[in-house]
């Protein structure tokens, strides 16, 4: 069967201010175009297609890279090869997708991927059979086909739980990273943990027309220790279905700070800050890992492999993948833990990354 592109309009404006007056003229039917390798698939697919797509590959100001920030159209084999970004990063981006993927992929395009779910990701011909889904043309999740309200359990007709598959997402979150967007109403910086929402189909919080312009990493992220580990059915090419990025700063074995991101295993990447109090989840939110519940402290505590354990059994106990990717949720969950202990021990015993 041959999936082709719909037809849609294309713009290729030069500069952001360009690209911001383009989103505004075309608001509610149009899409961002990076590198296209998550987008035009799923256009192909008939996934949520937009008659207008605004390609930002001719902006010089989204592909500048230093130290500090990383422009959001940077390429992922420049990041992967760039020797100013922490070394993790570079590694991150190293084992993203395929070769020949991470040389039309973006940083922007990473962060931003559309939520993946098999019942999504799909032949417009096969989602058609099914009756399709709540992410695109249906009104229910297969998933989670009932969900409690009101103390009846009732048609899960508003719960998207979609996976979100970035790699770079969970070790720049570890990082303490932060972006920047430009649109209509003009300039924001915030989090990159704050940027993102717990919704399979909202997916972050996004203004109207805003263009993801640069990561900014602070100075602490060069400083510390720092990894990154994935699970994918296929280590060459497939998405993960789980992933651990880690950013922890010893003082003479004990632990000073320790920041874990985990991917791909809830509708958003889950920051466990042990450095952090407990944090209250938005009531609009659909996450369903809560990182603070039972959280144990381990600041200023030697890291032992006792202590690794405690982490790594916690993380483990506290994730709540799935069964929206092709690998068994049960198995997913107890590789969150396998990989913080393995990644724990490593920058413990290691060198700074």
């Amino acid at each position: 069967m041959t999936m082709l592109l719909p037809r849609f309009e294309l713009h290729q404006p030069a500069t952001l201010a360009d690209a911001v007056k383009l989103a505004k003229t075309h608001a509610g039917d149009f899409d961002f175009l990076s590198g296209g390798t998550d987008l035009l698939p799923n256009y192909k697919c008939g996934l949520n297609a937009h008659g207008h797509v605004i390609s930002l590959a001719h902006i010089a100001e989204l592909k500048q890279i230093t130290r500090d920030t990383i422009g959001a159209g940077v390429r992922i084999v420049d990041i992967e090869r760039n020797a100013d970004v922490p070394r993790s990063v570079a590694f991150t981006a190293g084992h993203i997708a395929s070769p020949l993927l991470r040389e039309s992929g973006t940083l922007g395009g990473n962060l931003m991927l559309d939520n993946r779910c098999h019942f999504f990701n799909q032949s417009y011909f096969w989602r058609h059979s099914l009756g399709y889904c709540l992410k695109a043309d249906g009104d229910r999740c297969h998933v989670v086909p009932m969900i409690n309200e009101g103390g009846k359990s009732v048609l899960n007709n508003k719960v998207c739980v979609a996976t979100h598959s970035s790699d770079l997402a969970p070790m720049l979150i570890a990082l303490g990273a932060e972006v920047t967007f430009t649109g209509p109403e003009g300039s924001r910086t915030l989090k990159l943990n704050d940027f993102y929402f717990g919704d399979g189909i909202a997916r972050f919080e996004r203004k109207p027309g805003e263009i993801l312009v640069k990561v900014g990493l602070p100075k602490w992220a060069h400083e510390v220790r720092s990894g990154y580990k994935k699970l994918a059915p296929r280590q060459s090419i497939d998405f993960p279905v789980a992933g651990i990025g880690i950013a922890l700063d010893l003082d003479k074995g004990k632990v000073k700070a320790l920041r874990v991101a985990v991917g791909a295993v809830d509708t958003t990447p889950v920051l466990f800050d042990f450095s952090k109090p407990a944090q209250v989840k938005a009531p609009a939110s659909y996450l369903l890992t809560d990182p603070y519940k039972n959280m144990p402290d381990v600041i200023g505590k030697q890291l032992d492999d006792a202590l690794i354990e405690q982490v790594s059994k916690h993380i483990q106990t506290q994730c709540q993948p799935k069964l929206n990717v092709p690998m068994e949720p049960g198995y997913r969950k107890k590789m969150c833990g396998v990989l913080t202990r393995r990644l724990l021990a490593e920058l413990r015993d290691g060198a700074k990354s």
